[in-house]
Protein backbone atom coordinates (compact mmCIF):
# COMPACT_ATOMS: atom_id res chain seq x y z
CA UNK A 1 0.00 0.00 0.00
CA UNK A 2 2.79 2.07 0.26
CA UNK A 3 2.72 3.50 -2.93
CA UNK A 4 -0.65 4.45 -2.92
CA UNK A 5 0.42 6.66 0.16
CA UNK A 6 2.05 9.71 -1.60
CA UNK A 7 0.82 12.53 0.75
CA UNK A 8 1.63 9.99 3.95
CA UNK A 9 4.99 10.20 2.96
CA UNK A 10 5.43 13.80 1.92
CA UNK A 11 3.79 14.52 5.55
CA UNK A 12 6.52 12.16 7.06
CA UNK A 13 9.57 13.91 4.94
CA UNK A 14 8.04 17.10 6.01
CA UNK A 15 7.90 16.18 9.80
CA UNK A 16 11.20 14.80 9.48
CA UNK A 17 12.68 18.17 8.34
CA UNK A 18 11.16 19.83 11.12
CA UNK A 19 12.17 17.53 13.55
CA UNK A 20 14.93 14.98 12.76
CA UNK A 21 15.55 12.56 15.30
CA UNK A 22 19.51 12.80 15.51
CA UNK A 23 19.45 17.02 15.47
CA UNK A 24 23.09 16.99 15.64
CA UNK A 25 25.77 14.78 13.85
CA UNK A 26 29.58 14.78 15.02
CA UNK A 27 32.52 13.63 12.44
CA UNK A 28 36.24 13.43 12.58
CA UNK A 29 38.17 15.12 9.61
CA UNK A 30 40.83 12.53 8.77
CA UNK A 31 42.76 14.51 6.98
CA UNK A 32 42.90 18.59 6.20
CA UNK A 33 40.28 20.26 4.14
CA UNK A 34 38.77 23.17 3.51
CA UNK A 35 34.99 24.39 3.39
CA UNK A 36 33.29 27.53 2.65
CA UNK A 37 36.71 29.18 2.66
CA UNK A 38 37.54 27.99 6.26
CA UNK A 39 41.00 25.21 6.63
CA UNK A 40 39.70 22.22 9.01
CA UNK A 41 42.74 21.10 10.40
CA UNK A 42 43.19 16.83 10.57
CA UNK A 43 41.45 15.67 14.07
CA UNK A 44 39.16 18.40 13.96
CA UNK A 45 35.86 17.89 15.50
CA UNK A 46 32.80 18.60 12.89
CA UNK A 47 29.45 19.37 13.56
CA UNK A 48 26.50 19.20 11.16
CA UNK A 49 23.23 19.74 12.12
CA UNK A 50 20.00 18.55 9.97
CA UNK A 51 17.56 20.45 12.58
CA UNK A 52 19.61 23.79 11.38
CA UNK A 53 20.07 23.06 8.04
CA UNK A 54 16.44 21.94 7.39
CA UNK A 55 15.50 25.78 8.72
CA UNK A 56 17.54 27.74 6.60
CA UNK A 57 15.98 30.29 4.23
CA UNK A 58 18.08 29.34 1.70
CA UNK A 59 16.84 26.01 1.08
CA UNK A 60 13.24 26.22 2.23
CA UNK A 61 11.43 28.87 1.33
CA UNK A 62 9.10 29.91 4.66
CA UNK A 63 11.35 26.96 6.77
CA UNK A 64 9.65 27.21 9.75
CA UNK A 65 6.21 26.50 8.30
CA UNK A 66 4.73 22.97 8.39
CA UNK A 67 4.40 22.36 4.25
CA UNK A 68 3.96 18.63 3.24
CA UNK A 69 3.38 20.26 -0.55
CA UNK A 70 6.90 21.75 -0.48
CA UNK A 71 7.28 18.02 -1.15
CA UNK A 72 4.98 17.17 -3.71
CA UNK A 73 7.36 15.64 -6.69
CA UNK A 74 5.64 18.00 -9.35
CA UNK A 75 6.45 21.48 -6.89
CA UNK A 76 9.83 22.12 -7.85
CA UNK A 77 10.96 22.55 -4.73
CA UNK A 78 13.70 19.38 -4.24
CA UNK A 79 16.32 20.47 -1.82
CA UNK A 80 19.85 20.14 -3.16
CA UNK A 81 21.76 17.07 -2.07
CA UNK A 82 22.24 17.01 1.57
CA UNK A 83 20.56 19.89 2.66
CA UNK A 84 17.84 17.19 3.57
CA UNK A 85 19.50 14.73 5.77
CA UNK A 86 17.55 13.56 8.78
CA UNK A 87 19.32 10.10 8.99
CA UNK A 88 22.43 11.37 7.86
CA UNK A 89 23.76 10.62 4.74
CA UNK A 90 26.61 9.26 2.14
CA UNK A 91 28.25 6.38 3.43
CA UNK A 92 27.56 6.48 7.18
CA UNK A 93 23.97 7.26 6.51
CA UNK A 94 21.81 5.33 8.83
CA UNK A 95 21.08 1.51 7.82
CA UNK A 96 17.48 1.56 9.26
CA UNK A 97 16.53 4.55 6.77
CA UNK A 98 14.46 2.61 4.55
CA UNK A 99 12.34 0.27 6.74
CA UNK A 100 12.03 3.00 9.05
CA UNK A 101 10.34 5.54 6.59
CA UNK A 102 8.43 2.55 5.41
CA UNK A 103 7.30 1.39 8.59
CA UNK A 104 6.34 4.92 10.15
CA UNK A 105 4.00 5.78 6.98
CA UNK A 106 2.38 2.72 7.12
CA UNK A 107 1.37 3.33 11.45
CA UNK A 108 0.57 7.31 10.36
CA UNK A 109 -1.53 5.83 7.21
CA UNK A 110 -3.36 3.19 9.38
CA UNK A 111 -3.80 5.77 12.99
CA UNK A 112 -4.76 8.57 10.57
CA UNK A 113 -7.43 6.42 8.88
CA UNK A 114 -9.43 5.70 12.00
CA UNK A 115 -8.24 8.68 14.74
CA UNK A 116 -8.21 12.46 14.52
CA UNK A 117 -5.22 13.40 16.89
CA UNK A 118 -5.50 17.29 18.35
CA UNK A 119 -2.96 18.55 21.32
CA UNK A 120 -4.24 18.86 24.42
CA UNK A 121 -5.21 22.32 25.06
CA UNK A 122 -2.04 23.94 27.15
CA UNK A 123 -0.21 21.48 26.71
CA UNK A 124 3.43 22.56 26.11
CA UNK A 125 5.81 20.87 23.13
CA UNK A 126 9.44 21.46 24.29
CA UNK A 127 12.21 19.94 22.41
CA UNK A 128 14.53 18.16 24.51
CA UNK A 129 17.82 17.50 22.86
CA UNK A 130 19.33 14.37 24.21
CA UNK A 131 21.16 11.56 21.93
CA UNK A 132 17.83 12.23 19.48
CA UNK A 133 15.43 15.11 19.05
CA UNK A 134 12.43 14.17 21.49
CA UNK A 135 9.96 16.33 23.41
CA UNK A 136 10.72 16.75 26.73
CA UNK A 137 7.23 16.75 28.42
CA UNK A 138 5.66 14.07 25.72
CA UNK A 139 3.05 14.79 23.05
CA UNK A 140 -0.08 14.75 24.61
CA UNK A 141 -2.96 14.08 22.53
CA UNK A 142 -6.98 14.08 22.24
CA UNK A 143 -7.88 11.08 19.89
CA UNK A 144 -11.43 11.16 18.25
CA UNK A 145 -12.30 8.51 16.22
CA UNK A 146 -13.01 9.50 12.61
CA UNK A 147 -16.46 7.84 10.77
CA UNK A 148 -14.63 4.92 8.99
CA UNK A 149 -17.31 3.30 5.95
CA UNK A 150 -15.47 0.62 4.36
CA UNK A 151 -15.44 0.87 0.48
Amino acid sequence: DLAALPYTRMVLSETLRLYPPIYAIAREAREQFEAGGYAVPAGTLVLMSPYVMHRDPRYYTDPDRFDPERWHPTSGTRPEKFAYFPFGGGPRGCIGQVYGLQEAALVIATLAQRWRMRLVPGHRVVLRPLINLRPQYGIRMVLEPRCFRPA
